[in-house]
């Protein structure tokens, strides 16, 4: 069974997500940070991001260190507790993300003290699974060479009991979930600034207009930021 998605992202006027509009209205973050709480309070399980993100957010930068191992790892999935409560999911699909322990440390109270699931293709190296190991971290399979992510959140669902998830990666990881049309819900906390058009968009490399299927449910608003809430339109067919 498919989790309820919801794709929680801060981004500018004109629906970008990268750029320098979060340094212009920092305010932005905290609202955001705010009703990812409110997310998480009222039933979500857990968040994903992609790799880039979690390195970015939790790790400084940070990336593994290979290190050499004869041994060889069956590609099996494990997880060390079904009991956590709330999620980390790491899309890292080729195992680059360095982290201490298994669960993540942050000021923010959303983020504080959730368990991590690394998401992993079966192609990651040994060395990077006997670290997970190692660390206790749960990690799951989910394609071969390139990351499928239906058989990703079926996972989660199914060890995890996750029915519902926050989506909070970038651009890229946002559109791959809008082309297999896998996402529920969208919330949009909006700056009043509209970026270069060279910065990447809510919906990387999508074709179709970025809000095509989407219904506006309701706005709030704090200061000059807004949070549009939107719910994918019904299919009549």
């Amino acid at each position: 069974m498919k989790p309820y998605i919801i794709y929680h992202m801060t981004c500018s006027l004109n629906m970008k997500v990268t750029g320098n509009f979060l340094a212009k209205y920092p305010e932005a973050s905290e609202y955001y940070y705010k009703l990812h709480r409110e997310y998480r309070e009222t039933g979500a399980k857990g968040f994903i991001c992609g790799r880039a993100t979690m390195q970015s957010s939790f790790l400084n930068g940070e990336r593994f260190q290979e290190e050499y191992t004869e041994t060889v790892y069956p590609r099996v999935d494990t997880y060390m507790s079904a009991d956590y409560g709330f999620y980390a999911i790491a899309v890292d699909t080729h195992g680059k993300l360095p982290w201490k322990e298994n669960v993540i440390h942050d000021e923010d109270p959303g983020y504080d003290n959730c368990h991590i699931i690394e998401v992993l293709c079966e192609n990651v190296s040994d060395s990077y699974i006997r670290y997970l190991q190692e660390k206790r971290i749960s990690y799951i399979f989910a394609g071969k060479e390139t990351l499928n992510i239906e058989v990703m959140l079926e996972k989660l669902n199914r060890y995890f009991n996750m029915n519902t998830i926050l989506l909070e990666g970038g651009g890229i990881i946002g559109g791959s979930f809008e082309k297999e049309g896998l996402i529920d819900e969208l919330a949009r906390v909006v700056v009043p600034y509209a970026e270069s058009e060279m910065e990447r968009s809510l919906f990387a490399d999508m074709n179709t207009p970025a809000l095509n299927g989407y219904h506006m449910q309701y706005m709030e608003q704090e200061g000059d930021i807004i949070m549009l809430h939107y719910t994918k339109e019904e299919n009549d067919d």
